[in-house]
């Protein structure tokens, strides 16, 4: 009789874990390509992403998140960066982590995807992004796809 029970919760177990389903398309985040993380960037607004211009919205975002004004994210400060992250877009959130292990989140931890990114997309390597290479055509493979 044990043994009956058992295989009858363990075959509702295995059961259960099969009916697991995505969540219906409607429900789902909308995609955007990982350059929408850089696009915010482009301050004049002419449709190419310097690396000026770039750590300049970077050192602004920071500063921004910096509430405390200590030079470094700690744990309320970089939850919010997530958070808004998160709520801006699902499908580019990037969160901040502390790799360093400081305890708290400094700008280069702040700035390493945005920057990574950038260097993978500047395919010249003439420190602009440009509309070409923010938005290559579909069938190129980068090196970060």
């Amino acid at each position: 009789m044990r043994n009956l029970v058992g295989c009858l919760v363990l075959g509702l177990t295995l059961a259960g874990c099969g009916t697991t389903r995505p969540p219906p398309r409607d429900q789902r985040p909308e995609f955007h390509p990982p350059s929408t993380i850089l696009e915010k960037y482009d301050l004049n607004h002419d449709g190419i992403v310097t690396r000026d211009e770039m750590e300049a919205g970077l050192r602004a975002d920071f500063a921004k998140a910096d509430a405390k004004r200590t030079g470094c994210l700690d744990a309320d400060e970089t939850r919010a960066v997530n958070e808004q992250r998160w709520a801006e877009d699902q499908s580019t959130a990037s969160p901040l982590v502390d790799l360093k292990g400081l305890g708290c989140i400094d700008f280069e931890e702040f700035a390493a995807t945005p920057r990574s990114l950038f260097d993978q997309m500047d395919v010249n390597g003439d420190g602009k992004l440009t509309q070409k290479e923010l938005h290559p055509p579909r069938g190129r493979r980068s090196s970060f796809s």
